[in-house]
């Protein structure tokens, strides 16, 4: 990402996506939502990320037709809490619980001159769109907890994904039914496999994992794994993408839900590790051959249509 300029021009109205630019909300900022998630309440996704401006944390913007995207104000920042106030936050995911009518939010806690804390922590907020009131940080089950998701399954449990033990295990964990902590460590997928950036999504009954290798700042390549229950067995990993996952880290499955059609996008970072704000965005169709089996190609351009649940692409050149 660029840093923000004072005096920013409101763009045209966009009609795609185009991979590997500054993308800029609807009055010409660009968007500060790096490792984030989506969420979709009435007509509106949101799109809830880092940001690491001016002692923000946390920010949210909406959008109907995930193209053009309003910014509508930052959920945490330096001042929400005390103990905020040296942190670094990292991988924001929300999700709604029904039964307590709030949004919950758990992400990656970090401090920001040392990166051994490896926690989790967790905030809550009654409006999507408003400040959230930050819970705790703490470590699961004594586990470490890094890169890290939410994904809430069709019966309304929710579960936590976080990479622990110095990344080299992926932790599954349910979370209690008010989505505040946690219920049961249910498995350690693929022991050793040093894997990160998860991200989650079911389709036609199945359970898809994308994690990224563990290879700093650069890209490596994807893999995604496939289980017919959340709780496993999960499949041994599978390459996807190129070699570097097209320049990008996994952060978020996206379901797009038409009339007729389910489309699913890949929504991943482009990091500039020397200058953070320099970061991209990749937006890209996921395509199934079969109920198992998962491919990623690559388009300059992404155009969803929420509508009719369909995800249109353009210039196949890398």
């Amino acid at each position: 990402m660029c840093t923000t300029t004072a005096q920013a021009t409101k763009p045209a109205k966009r009609s795609a996506i185009v991979n590997g630019e500054d993308l800029t909300d609807t009055k010409g900022n660009v968007i500060n939502a790096h490792g984030g998630g989506f969420l979709k309440v009435g007509n509106y996704f949101y799109w809830i990320g880092e940001n690491r401006h001016d002692n923000v944390l946390v920010s949210c913007y909406r959008s109907t037709d995930l193209l053009n995207w309003e910014f509508r104000g930052d959920l945490l920042t330096r001042q929400s809490n005390p103990e905020l106030a040296d942190a670094n936050i990292e991988r924001p995911k929300v999700v709604y619980n029904t039964k307590t009518k709030q949004f919950v939010m758990w992400m990656h806690y970090e401090k920001r001159s040392d990166y051994s804390l490896a926690r989790a922590a967790v905030a809550v907020s009654n409006d999507i769109e408003k400040p959230f009131t930050y819970q705790r940080s703490f470590r699961p089950f004594g586990n470490m907890s890094r890169d890290c998701t939410l994904f809430l399954d069709d019966d309304g449990s929710a579960y936590f994904f976080s990479s622990a033990r110095e990344n080299y295990d992926m932790m599954m964990y349910r979370l209690t039914d008010d989505f505040l902590d946690l219920k049961e460590q249910v498995a350690t997928l693929w022991p050793g496999g040093h894997r990160e950036a998860p991200a989650v999504v079911k389709r036609n009954g199945y359970y898809f994992m994308i994690t990224s290798g563990c290879t700093g700042w650069a890209p490596n390549q994807a893999k995604y794994a496939v289980a017919k229950s959340i709780r496993g067995p999960w499949s041994e990993l599978t390459y996807i993408a190129d070699n570097t996952t097209y320049h990008s880290q996994s952060t978020y499955i996206l379901p797009i839900i038409g009339k007729k059609n389910t489309s699913y996008l890949y929504v991943g970072d482009r990091w500039d590790g020397k200058h953070y704000f320099n970061s991209k965005y990749i937006f890209l169709p996921l395509t199934f051959r079969n109920d198992t089996t998962m491919e990623m190609p690559w388009s300059e351009t992404c155009t969803p249509d929420v509508t009719k649940g369909k995800i249109g692409q353009a210039s196949q050149n890398k």
